[in-house]
């Protein structure tokens, strides 16, 4: 097997380890699982009242601004619950990482198609030396990536944890919307 593929699948394991310890020490709980079904809630509440009759009154105002008030807090709990598990999955990322290193120290295990500006350079190099090619990556940048990739993968196939929201501002969550309001 090679290097790369080695370390790929290292990867997908760390990310399936760290979901897990996720689940087990927060996802599963009654506690998480009432906070997201209190946050799915207000979400639903709050974009009907938000789609409701385009009157701007300040009662509807104070309602809307009501409900983001407790959709946040909802959040910023479901987050302290969260904190748990960050400081375990840290733990092991930083233990695999460690390993990642010393198993494939100085080696080359993938070559990008271009030559990165100096300031990356120093990431896709880590634990490479000095001589290795401009393009070359090193296995610690590889299981970062995989790493970052496969766990995105893994929340949005197994959806424990709380929907993501739309943090974005309306004019570029949706652009359409916002030029109509507009006019």
């Amino acid at each position: 097997m090679n290097d790369f593929v080695a370390v790929l699948a290292l990867s997908l394991l760390s990310s399936a380890v760290s979901e897990s310890m996720s689940y087990v020490l927060v996802y599963r709980k009654e506690s998480f699982q009432r906070l997201k079904a209190k946050v799915l809630q207000t979400e639903a509440r709050l974009e009907e009242e938000k789609a409701g009759a385009p009157v701007a009154g300040k009662h509807r105002q104070r309602r809307i601004a009501g409900l983001e008030s407790q959709l946040s807090d909802a959040r910023r709990s479901a987050g302290s619950l969260q904190m748990r598990t960050t400081i375990a999955v840290g733990l092991v990322q930083v233990a695999a990482i460690y390993l990642i290193g010393s198993w494939f120290s100085g080696r080359v295990v993938a070559t990008l198609p271009f030559e990165p500006i100096s300031m990356f350079r120093s990431l896709t190099h880590r634990g490479l030396p000095e001589d290795a090619p401009a393009s070359a990556c090193s296995a610690t940048f590889v299981f970062v990536m995989g790493g970052l990739a496969f766990k995105a993968a893994l929340d949005r196939y197994l959806q424990l944890g709380l929907p993501k929201g739309n943090s974005l501002p309306a004019w570029v969550a949706d652009p359409e919307a916002f030029m109509a309001a507009k006019k």
